[in-house]
């Protein structure tokens, strides 16, 4: 399936970490297009693979418009006993009354700093 079929043209892939990084050293906001995060992930994603299974969940909506909070574990391979990262999506989403879109996908992976809050696990 293709990406372009989740998110409308104008969707936007705010991250506060840099690819490939795990810690909390100088976190900012990164915008990226679809297009902008395919090209900076591929290459990453090709040479160590990239497997993400969410573990929580937890949606709010209002109408036509949903937040979803969604923990995740990230594996190199689905086979790998722990995961090499966690971490926590934040995404909003839209319904134009036949179907919901992926408007946009923020963040943030967990660290010493900011461990996963059991609310969400």
């Amino acid at each position: 399936m293709s990406v372009h079929y989740l998110f409308p043209a104008h969707a936007s892939f705010p991250t506060a970490v840099e690819a490939g990084r795990n810690d909390d050293v100088d976190l900012a906001p990164q915008i990226l297009d679809i297009e902008g995060y395919i090209a900076r992930v591929e290459p990453l994603i090709e040479r160590q693979g990239f497997y993400e299974k969410e573990i929580a969940r937890r949606v709010e909506q209002f109408g036509q418009i949903a937040h979803v909070w969604s923990a995740y574990e990230s594996r190199h391979d689905p086979s790998d006993a722990e995961p090499f990262m966690r971490g926590i999506n934040s995404i909003q989403l839209f319904n134009d009354g036949s179907r919901w879109w992926i408007v946009s996908i923020y963040w943030q992976h967990e660290s010493a700093l900011h461990p996963l809050p059991d609310k969400y696990l």
